[in-house]
């Protein structure tokens, strides 16, 4: 489990399995879910060759969600509600083995 300090209104940048390379990641299906009060919401799934898909929670972050470069989660702007929010990266090596990842954010505001 990470942690991710942030500034208020800068992008926040999420990298989903820190030890793997992106060329590892880019043949295997993934997902990123956003937790918040102890429930977890999809906001992207990435099938290995196909455009990501963003998930209707992304309307929670309000279209701040982008998938980035070795599907790292970018969030722009960052928000105080943004603060103490979990995002996990979930990726599916096989059917019974699944890697995950999860980083908590902290937003300071200046």
């Amino acid at each position: 489990h990470y942690l991710k300090n942030v500034w208020l209104k800068q992008t926040l940048e999420i990298p989903c399995l820190e030890d793997a390379t992106s060329e590892n990641l880019s043949t295997y299906p993934l997902k990123w879910l956003v937790g918040e009060n102890g429930r977890k919401e999809e906001l992207v799934t990435k099938e290995p060759s196909c455009p990501a898909v963003y998930g209707d929670s992304s309307m929670l972050l309000g279209q701040r969600v982008l998938l980035g470069l070795n599907n790292a989660l970018k969030v722009f702007p960052t928000k105080i509600t943004d603060d103490g929010r979990v995002f996990s990266c979930h990726v599916l090596y096989h059917p019974e083995r699944v890697q995950k990842s999860s980083t908590t954010v902290r937003v300071f505001g200046k």
